[in-house]
């Protein structure tokens, strides 16, 4: 890989929103060139030219081969190569006890982050072998503790663990390192939940985060907590770094109840 973390090329999936985003603009002001994909076309291209030239937008379907296929090449062509892959895009279905969701569902939550995860590893694998590189993929609390609210999105991110470990075992010959993360961010998605609750609910759920997070009680802030960790893993402080979970959380998976 490249000595200096701002001259790194950069793929990032779910780019348009969120912590994707947060990454992608992070990581550009840090110098880096970034290629977001999305499947959403108007956000994603609105994050792209929010950066301006250190950034490209392409659409792209995680959970379709041919649609990753197509992105990657074009990400590559217009990189000049690959360094870095942050697979951040996932999708969650809340709403169904678990002996209640529907197939169609499960299918659904899994093929975004599950299969979207595997694809776009292969993908960024292929780009990289022969040269190194390093894999960041966006994990959950939820794959570690379990969610029985939410146990589709659960097994899927339980499943970005499991698959994280195993190529980095796999992929570590070739200099690839493959690492993941269970952030608890404030996001957008966050405050429209928060935003659907009532007075009572939204005390009761804040009371809830201070509970079960040592530190701050407070949900995290992608730019100054997160960030910083996918720096490091994708930088030169990350080449003796493969394999592992890290919980970017207030303490909240280990510590909280």
């Amino acid at each position: 890989m490249l000595d200096t973390p701002a001259a790194l090329r950069v793929v990032i999936t779910g780019a348009a929103r969120g912590i994707g985003a947060d990454l992608a603009r992070g990581l550009a002001a840090a110098g880096a060139r970034v290629v977001c994909l999305d499947k959403r076309e108007d956000r994603g291209r609105e994050i792209a030219e929010s950066i301006g030239a250190a950034a490209r937008f392409l659409q792209c379907d995680v959970s379709d081969p041919a649609s990753v296929a197509a992105a990657f090449a074009g990400a590559a062509a217009w990189l000049g190569g690959l360094d870095a892959l942050v697979a951040s895009a996932g999708l969650d279905k809340p709403g169904h006890a678990a002996e209640d969701i529907p197939p169609e569902i499960w299918d659904l939550v899994l093929a975004v982050n599950a299969r979207g995860t595997f694809l776009t590893n292969q993908a960024a694998f292929r780009l990289m072998k022969g040269q190194g590189g390093a894999i960041v993929n966006l994990g959950s609390f939820g794959g570690i503790r379990g969610m029985p609210d939410r146990a589709a999105y659960a097994a899927a991110k339980g499943a970005v663990f499991a698959w994280t470990r195993s190529v980095a075992q796999a992929w570590g010959p070739h200099d690839v390192t493959v690492n993941a993360i269970a952030p608890v961010m404030r996001t957008e998605a966050a405050d429209r939940f928060i935003a659907t609750l009532s007075e009572a609910e939204r005390n009761a759920h804040e009371a809830r985060v201070r509970e079960i997070t040592p530190m701050g009680g407070r949900l995290g802030d992608p730019t100054q907590d997160l960030l910083p960790l996918v720096q490091l893993l994708i930088g030169p402080g990350g080449r003796y770094i493969t394999g592992q979970a890290f919980a970017v959380d207030g303490g909240r998976t280990m510590l909280g109840s």
